[in-house]
């Protein structure tokens, strides 16, 4: 009897131990002193902050485990996530709630109006769902724990610190996804240093609150992508057995011009000229997957996220908004 409750108290006592403030880990304190050294920060601010939030971290000895197989939602499935009536009808109620910026965006930045509302409403369903996990935490447990982009979550910490200090926000006061995205667009700390805008120009960065602020900044961020003014983004394909190893599920930049795919015997529409570089993707259905010939703007799209489901509902979504849009006000 003893003995069993001993045991339990030291199982218990293990657990516990193992998830404890975010300074007790020497990760974090090696970090801090990057960030004073490199970036000026005060060394007991940053103590206060880490001491807030709380960490897991792997034992020292436990193998990094090798990330499961990810299973591809089917392209229907995954598209009838997002383009829905209530998403529509929610986007042109937000695109006439916002109409003067939105053009303003669209005249100065040279991104359709269709886009920008569509990549709100994807993201946080056009402001109504921006996270709520604390992301000082959220990036905190990526970049010490046991995670494969280690590295990746390091840089965005860091990014992170720097975009609350240059904004004036508590670091502590932030909410976003589960994986470290904030505010309307969902920015990434790195983007939204260096592609969120001040579009309200009231002297400051707002992505959290301010719906103009982040209408600018989804403008920019395309813009500095290198959109093009009046591309094409996508057309449906069908392609010959032995031309489908050039379709791909991944990201595929356009590389090769139109002669160069003519030339593998590919049937492309003749209103595309030879010069026009192409890529082919594959979306994954149930049975027989959906083929596609890509457009450099379909490209930028997934510089937003890479998946080229997200891509297509973005393309899909928009065509279905500026519809709903002529319809209501012709």
């Amino acid at each position: 009897m003893h003995a069993l409750l001993l045991l339990l108290i030291c199982f218990s006592g293990s657990i516990v131990a193992k998830t404890l403030p975010a300074t007790n880990f020497q990760a974090t304190h090696n970090f801090i002193k990057k960030m004073v050294k490199n970036h000026q920060f005060n060394k007991d601010e940053l103590l206060f902050i880490f001491s807030k939030i709380e960490l897991t971290l792997a034992d020292k000895n436990q193998k990094k485990k090798k990330p499961k197989k990810k299973e591809t939602m089917s392209w229907d499935k995954y598209k009838g996530l997002f383009i829905t009536e209530q998403r529509i009808k929610d986007g042109i109620n937000f695109w006439q709630d916002n109409l003067a910026v939105l053009k303003r965006a669209e005249s100065e930045y040279n991104i359709p109006v269709e886009i920008i509302v569509a990549i709100l409403g994807i993201e946080t369903n056009y402001g109504h769902k921006k996270g709520t996990h604390p992301t000082l935490e959220t990036l905190a447990k990526r970049a010490f724990g046991n995670y494969r982009r280690k590295k990746f979550y390091q840089k965005e910490l860091k990014e992170f610190l720097l975009m609350s200090r240059e904004n004036v926000i508590s670091p502590l006061s932030i909410q976003g996804s589960y994986a470290g995205a904030m505010g309307y667009p969902q920015f990434i700390a790195s983007s939204y240093r260096y592609y969120a805008v001040d579009f309200n120009h009231d002297g400051k960065v707002d992505l959290f609150s301010d719906p103009i602020d982040a209408i600018g900044s989804i403008a920019n961020y395309f813009d500095k992508h290198q959109w093009r003014d009046g591309g094409e983004f996508a057309r449906p394909i069908t392609l010959q057995s032995n031309h489908l190893k050039y379709a791909r599920l991944s990201t595929n930049k356009p590389k090769k011009n139109t002669q160069y795919w003519r030339n593998k015997g590919l049937n492309i529409h003749q209103d595309i000229k030879n010069k026009t570089k192409l890529a082919f993707i594959s979306l994954p259905q149930d049975e027989i997957n959906e083929t596609w010939l890509t457009f450099w703007n379909f490209y930028v799209l997934t510089r937003y996220n890479h998946d080229n489901r997200y891509a297509m509902v973005a393309y899909q979504l928009s065509s279905k908004l500026k519809q709903a849009f002529n319809q209501l006000i012709n």
